[in-house]
């Protein structure tokens, strides 16, 4: 994650260097993708051939969903299916412990 000082949100620059053949992912631990339904998603990305885990809720409520995946280069991807009502993107409330 990447959150600058004055930012709102955590937000990622993605940049390609077409001349590298191989990836290494080591040092990245995982990207999260924000979707609209994780289940109907990660049942596309699994009839498409995408190895994935079912979705589960962090908090077991029927609104906040995330699932895994890794894809082809060894990065884990995880989807995540906001509540309603939640601000667009992940903000600093995400990242802070509820009990504190």
């Amino acid at each position: 994650m990447l959150k600058l000082p004055g930012d709102e949100f955590v937000s990622l620059e993605l940049v390609s260097d077409p001349a590298r053949r191989y990836i290494d992912p080591g040092g990245l631990n995982h990207f999260v993708i924000s979707v609209d339904a994780v289940h109907e998603r990660i049942a596309r990305l699994v009839g498409e051939g995408f190895g994935a885990e079912p979705p589960s809720s962090p908090d077991d409520s029927e609104e906040f969903w995330t699932a895994w995946l890794t894809d082809p280069d060894g990065y884990r991807i995880e989807l995540v299916q906001w509540p309603p009502g939640h601000p667009e993107g992940m903000t600093r409330a995400d990242l802070m412990d509820p009990g504190k």
